[in-house]
């Protein structure tokens, strides 16, 4: 049986790199793909993806909402550093493997970069708002309705309740006695999952993964270089990815993180990616959508709560898990900063009015 490694290598070969391509060895964090750095004979190198179908039913829609995405960035910037570049197959396509049930694509590696990794200093989280600001605002040359939705319900948060609860009734694996607390806890909250309508906000193209991770920084300069996996760019709402944004990076910690008591929300955090947000997009946000702001934080933390401690339940399903347990440990890391974040509610409101308010 081939290895992982050896499989990344056949589908690499299947692409127009500059020289042929010489080795592929697993790259990156992120949970859900699986990713390979890939380099060439003459040491130019690449990142090839395996799309992962449970998440993404549809690779095809994928792949379309990228390439059009990725079209509408490079014709607005000349550096190939500040976007993603996808790297044509030899079948003359975007991405191939579709005759074998698979969605294989690769992207030009950006050199130099580098990615931020918590803790974050205020001016980092700063330059990561900016950099999800300016994408709103360089993507929104794209009409949101004619991109493909490849997520239904993505940020549906009364249907992730419903998936706890039934995941609850069914307990595949016998793990609910393990988790009766967090459940208790984060249920409190189920209230809180029907008080937010979009219907008055525009409906945007918009990263739908907007955490920290996903943008890439130059590695000498610390300046933001862009944003990256775009499995998730869809049709959406500013305030989902202004607050996923800031679930994964206005914290003392990082989701992994088991031991909660070393997890906080960090308000100088929020403050200074707010700054640096409305500062590259506040322009062009409408009044509901900036007010709106620190509910998609609260609701984005809420939503991983329940989309973790779901998982968990099931089986781990979902999400790329390194220990057994590891999905229980990020579902209670998310809870603890749900629940600092509604303490510290009206505080929340004061930074945005003031920072909005900035003439």
């Amino acid at each position: 049986m081939k290895s992982g490694d050896d499989v990344a290598l056949g589908w690499a070969g299947r692409f127009v790199t500059d020289a042929p391509v010489a080795s592929a060895v697993p790259f990156g964090s992120g949970h859900v793909n699986k990713t390979y750095l890939v380099t060439d004979r003459t040491g130019g190198r690449y990142v090839l993806q395996s799309l992962n179908q449970k998440a993404f039913h549809n690779p095809t829609h994928v792949m379309e909402n990228i390439v059009r995405v990725t079209a509408a960035m490079s014709a607005q910037i000349t550096d190939p550093r500040r976007h993603l570049t996808l790297v044509p197959s030899m079948a003359g396509g975007w991405w191939c493997g579709a005759e074998a049930d698979q969605c294989w694509r690769m992207y030009r590696f950006i050199d130099g970069s580098a990615e931020l990794s918590l803790p974050v200093t205020p001016d980092e989280f700063a330059a990561v708002g900016q950099a999800f600001g300016d994408f709103l605002v360089r993507v929104s040359v794209v009409p949101a309705g004619e991109l493909h939705v490849t997520i239904p319900d993505f940020h549906n948060e009364p249907r992730y309740v419903a998936l706890l609860k039934d995941a609850i009734a069914r307990d595949p694996l016998g793990r609910v006695h393990e988790v009766v607390g967090d459940i208790e806890r984060v249920l409190a909250f189920e209230a809180v999952s029907h008080d937010f309508d979009h219907t008055a906000m525009p409906l945007r193209v918009t990263h739908n993964d907007a955490k920290i991770s996903n943008v890439l920084f130059d590695a000498v300069t610390r300046a933001p270089l862009c944003v990256v996996d775009l499995d998730t760019v869809q049709p959406g709402y500013a305030v989902n990815d202004f607050g996923d944004a800031i679930r994964s990076g206005a914290t003392s910690a990082n989701e992994d993180e088991p031991d909660v008591t070393k997890v906080h929300f960090e308000p100088e955090l929020f403050a200074a990616f707010t700054r640096g947000y409305l500062a590259a997009c506040g322009g062009v946000l409408e009044p509901v959508e900036t007010t709106n702001l620190r509910q998609g934080a609260r609701m984005m933390t809420l939503e991983a709560t329940l989309r973790f401690l779901t998982d968990y339940i099931d089986g781990d399903l979902y999400y790329k898990i390194d220990y057994e347990t590891q999905n229980r440990d990020r579902a209670r890391n998310q809870l603890t900063l749900l629940e600092d974040i509604q303490r510290q509610w009206q505080v929340l409101e004061q930074v945005i009015y003031t920072i909005s308010h900035v003439k």
